[in-house]
């Protein structure tokens, strides 16, 4: 058992010369999200939807080869910094903003849109 154990245990090189941690492959494979192309499951259908509609309002299919590609590099570029980037941006958006009467102290610091 020992020799097993010792055996993981020089697999797994948990710093690196730097001092820094060095993160176990396999562990960033299955903390990443689904990744479709370079981009997220998430973005990939947003982005065949916003292809989709601009082709059907145009009504050229030219437009579809050229819209796709383009917002599929921004998402590809985005997702190369932060792959949870779009799934961060919905978070923020359903969580809500702060409005002023609540920065400002009005109605108990709660979250009020009533006109003062």
């Amino acid at each position: 058992m020992a020799i097993f154990s010792l055996y993981f245990h020089n697999q797994g090189v948990f710093m690196a010369d730097n001092g820094r941690l060095q993160a176990d492959p396999l562990f960033q494979g299955l903390a990443r999200p689904t990744m479709i192309l370079g981009v997220s499951f998430l973005f990939f259908v947003l982005n065949g939807a916003v292809s989709m509609i601009s082709f059907i309002n145009s009504q050229n299919f030219l437009v579809l080869f050229l819209v796709a590609p383009v917002i599929h590099m921004i998402g590809y570029l985005l997702c190369m910094h932060e792959p949870r980037a779009v799934e961060l941006v919905a978070l923020r958006g359903s969580r809500g903003y702060l409005s002023w009467n609540n920065i400002l102290g009005y109605h108990h610091n709660t979250n009020s849109y009533d006109v003062l």
